[in-house]
């Protein structure tokens, strides 16, 4: 078979690869904003309608199974919609998710809900990591990720200091109303301003079953399953999901700080959200990314042990801590993303980065349930010290295993 090498937009016209960058950004940006408002709203709805830790732990272990799993069909969905609709409906449908939070009465109801908005938001990791790993080649593949997951986090950012400002003037219902708009003007926006362009090949009928087994033909490669397994267990302490949820339960009901500030030192934590991945991104793509990636988890490791036992002595040092963990925490998850299509053929990317995000969504949905029961039966200290022993086990695999890449993948070549 004849292999030629594959072209790149960020090689042929990097104004527009950043143009497409930016919007598929900001689509990003709207799956993120339930994940940043809603753990500010929980500890209202945990009084209001009577549950508690491993309830709100059950919820979002329900909730990411689905939202995890469903991750897996975005490369089959590539094959029959470009990406650019995928993105934009997904959009609307996490609008519409934010939006009927606000109508819900019960347990039953938020879950049910919140279930929603994980099915609409499912298809967007995969399909936006095929598309960026196809506009931008290896040399700016980890910076266009880490801009990917920064400008997103923009929301995680803005999203809790909206949250904080409107709940006590108009209440958390008309604030998730208000929350929800955005994200039918960034549909609009993106199918105005990206092309719908293919990520994979199309589909025909005649290759439908053969297709079934060359989607899972990625996990004949033991980089990839043992990339699976690792960052599985390193979503134990994703900042997204983990610790957004978590930590201000931790700042109300451990510190015994108000809900105005713990608003504050969320938003502090929040905002290393956009520093983290940019600083990591752009040192993972000039230096060994799995070294780089090692050292991102030890020293969050570090900083978790730190929050653990140092957390109550100074409320200017727990500042401080959140910061400096929130940098790290932040920082590790794109790079796992980048080493996806770093050690897989180009032609591999959509089924792929749809079995890593299925899987390791899927298999870490357990950490909230498990997070839970350390919280209600042992406290914050243990869960800190359960989440860092998660980033050790990580580093330790990530520094310590082969992550070199096969030479197709290296130059970017594809079988003809």
């Amino acid at each position: 078979m004849q292999e030629v090498a594959a072209s790149y937009l960020s090689e042929d016209n990097l104004r527009e690869a950043h143009l497409r960058l930016g919007v598929l950004s900001a689509g990003h940006a709207i799956t993120h904003m339930p994940g940043a408002a809603l753990p500010l709203i929980y500890p209202l709805l945990m009084k209001s309608m009577g549950f508690g830790y491993v309830d709100l732990g059950t919820m979002l272990t329900i909730t990411r199974v689905i939202g995890g799993l469903l991750q897996g069909a975005g490369g089959f969905l590539t094959k029959y919609m470009s990406g650019r609709n995928i993105i934009a409906y997904e959009n609307i449908g996490v609008g519409l998710g934010i939006g009927l939070c606000g109508f819900v009465h019960n347990y039953a109801e938020l879950t049910t809900v919140v279930a929603l908005g994980q099915v609409a938001a499912s298809p967007h990791h995969p399909v936006a990591s095929s598309m960026l790993s196809k506009w931008f080649s290896r040399e700016r593949r980890g910076v266009a990720q880490a801009t990917h997951f920064a400008v997103a986090n923009i929301a995680t950012v803005v999203s809790p200091l909206i949250a904080t400002a409107l709940i006590p003037l108009i209440g958390w219902r008309n604030t998730l109303y208000g929350l929800s708009l955005p994200a039918f003007a960034v549909a609009v926006l993106l199918f105005m301003c990206l092309p719908p362009e293919m990520v994979a090949a199309p589909q025909s009928k005649r290759g439908a079953v053969r297709s079934r087994d060359g989607f899972f033909s990625p996990l004949k490669n033991p980089r990839v399953r043992r990339l699976i397994v690792t960052a599985s267990v390193t979503a134990g302490g994703k900042g997204l999901g983990i610790l957004q949820t978590f930590l201000p339960l931790f700042l109300l009901n451990q510190m015994h700080f108000s809900k105005g500030f713990t608003g504050i030192l969320f938003t502090l934590f929040t905002v290393t959200s956009v520093v983290g991945p940019v600083l990591a991104g752009r040192l993972s793509d000039k230096l060994n990314r799995s070294k780089v990636l090692s050292f991102w988890l030890f020293g969050a490791a570090s900083l978790g042990i730190c929050l653990a036992f140092m957390a109550a002595f100074n409320v200017w040092l727990l500042a401080v801590l959140l910061v400096t963990f929130g940098i790290f925490v932040y920082g590790y998850s794109p790079i796992e993303q980048t080493l996806v299509s770093d050690i897989t053929s180009q032609a591999e990317h959509a089924n792929t980065y749809s079995l890593f995000f299925g899987i390791t969504y899927g298999a870490s949905a357990l950490w909230p349930l498990v997070l839970s029961l350390v919280v209600e039966r042992l406290g914050f200290t243990p869960f800190f010290l359960v989440v860092a022993a998660s980033y050790v086990v990580g580093g330790l695999i990530y520094v310590t295993g082969n992550w070199s890449a096969p030479t197709a993948s290296n130059t970017g070549t594809q079988t003809m």
